[in-house]
């Protein structure tokens, strides 16, 4: 499941919950506690808008392997070419290490890509940390209602 889907998986269950809170509240034998299904019905829905908005801001970035495929593809070509007739054994080792050197780049790259993705997620974990305080506050405000 990507952070997206989560994202709006959340809000469809925040949503729901604001819903059922919204129900509950319209029991007959329950509304002596209206007034904290209201809270938590307000509170769930901003939860989702929130979470919304979370949804809509994950950016996550997309690793495009084809030029990946095309340069290991001209590497070894170009490699095969440039050693295939040299004479010289030190150009030919000159070669190998300059393509060594390309493919370490290119790793490189793909790990500088996937560091920040891994800051991407770790964004999604903050926010859904945040989220889950509030929840924890929400009960703390339910369990201090009740015991009025």
């Amino acid at each position: 499941m990507t952070p997206r889907e989560l994202f709006r998986l959340i809000a469809r269950l925040e949503n729901d919950l604001a819903d059922f809170y919204q129900e509950l509240g319209q029991v007959d034998r329950l509304k002596p506690f209206a007034d904290i299904f209201s809270f938590m019905a307000d509170h769930s829905q901003r939860h989702a808008r929130r979470i919304e908005t979370m949804e809509a801001g994950v950016d996550l970035p997309v690793l495009n392997v084809d030029p990946v495929r095309e340069l290991h593809a001209r590497l070894k070509t170009s490699l095969r070419a440039k050693i295939a007739g040299e004479k010289d054994e030190d150009a030919a080792l000159s070669q190998l290490a300059h393509t060594e050197e390309v493919v370490g780049q290119l790793y490189q790259s793909m790990a500088t890509h996937y560091r920040k993705l891994a800051g991407a997620y770790t964004d999604v974990a903050d926010q859904l940390e945040t989220l889950s305080r509030e929840e924890y506050s929400h009960r703390d405000y339910i369990l201090g209602k009740e015991n009025n």
